[in-house]
């Protein structure tokens, strides 16, 4: 039996993208000025339209029904948690991507997922986008909560499943004194604009290990060194 950390990255569908699969009408541009028989009580409710949907589009990003997946980052250990291999996808074509991943785990039938914020983001968009592209996944995943099998999420159960007592993984490995990441997850749009899509899957692979190391630390092992987990990792483009 093999166990698994997993981490995905995302990027935001674009606006006029968004639009249409919410039923949004376009936008009909700027307000008149008042002096051109403007009416305050019309132009103050399009506004607040305006700023309603500005608020729903940026809600977006965190759901696979609008946004889409980049890269997946995936280590491999035996049960025993002993590196087996470490692999990120990543490239703009999503269905294929989604096709290698889920044949990767037909080979390896992992018993459990360790993951920070699997059950609430990274499993359930794995999953929409998934039956987006109508590739069928090679396993079923219970995401169900309030329990460490076969999904270990750090965040949730660090906080023993109080949304109160959520912390981003940077947070949670400074407190575990984990070797942690450089860097954002505010930084992906950035460079997956920039094509620098094998850096992305560098970045998505650094959470993985911080991700591993927070789960050892707090079943009360010592995490290996980056250095051996992600020691030659497979680094595999789907554009």
């Amino acid at each position: 039996m093999m166990k698994v950390v997993l981490d995905i990255e995302t990027i935001q569908a674009p606006r006029e993208e968004w639009a249409r699969l919410a039923g949004k009408l376009p936008s009909s541009g700027e307000s008149e000025p008042a002096d051109a028989g403007y009416d305050l009580f019309t132009a103050g409710a399009a506004d607040a339209q305006r700023h309603a949907e500005d608020e729903q589009y940026a809600k977006s990003a965190f759901d696979g029904t609008f946004s889409q997946i980049v890269c997946i980052g995936l280590l491999e250990f035996s049960d025993q948690l002993e590196p087996r291999g470490s692999v990120a996808w990543y490239g703009g074509d999503e269905r294929e991507l989604l096709r290698q991943f889920w044949s990767r785990l037909a080979q390896n039938r992992p018993s459990l997922f360790i993951t920070h914020n699997g059950l609430g983001f990274d499993l359930p968009f794995i999953k929409k986008r998934s039956i987006i592209h109508q590739v069928k996944p090679s396993l079923d995943v219970n995401l169900a909560k309030f329990r460490t099998e076969p999904v270990y999420d750090t965040m949730a159960i660090w906080s023993n499943w109080d949304t109160r007592g959520w912390v981003k993984l940077d947070v949670l490995a400074r407190a575990l004194n984990v070797e942690t990441k450089s860097g954002s997850g505010a930084q992906v749009a950035e460079m997956w604009g920039k094509g620098q899509g094998l850096e992305l899957a560098r970045y998505c692979l650094q959470d993985t290990y911080v991700t591993y190391a927070c789960y050892c630390r707090m079943n009360f092992r010592q995490p290996l060194s980056s250095e051996v987990v992600l020691l030659q990792p497979e680094l595999l483009n789907v554009d």
